[in-house]
């Protein structure tokens, strides 16, 4: 027997979109900074420095940045389009 399927309830569906990305992006952080660390700590013990992994890490934050301004712009394009949508029609550049 099949069970019928529900529709999703579009408030609920965007809610788990949102936390769903938000995950992501905390992932996507976190292995930024690690990677760029790491990578650096091994030139390091390669070329017997010091200092590859700090700027490897700076390297990791720069790149954990430019994916909170990525999930941000598309945010708030998401936004302005339901806005439209619903008929709002209001600025939100804040």
């Amino acid at each position: 027997m099949l069970r019928e399927r529900r529709a999703i309830d579009p408030d609920s569906k965007k809610m788990w979109r949102s936390a769903g990305t938000a995950g992501a992006l905390g992932i996507e952080i976190a292995l930024c900074i690690v990677i760029g660390a790491g990578g650096g700590y091994l030139l390091d013990r390669k070329f017997n420095t010091h200092w590859i992994m700090y700027l490897g890490f700076l390297f990791g934050i720069g790149a954990a940045i430019k994916g909170i301004v990525r999930v941000t712009k598309q945010y708030k394009r998401e936004s302005a389009k339901e806005d439209q949508q619903q008929g709002g029609g209001g600025d939100r550049s804040n």
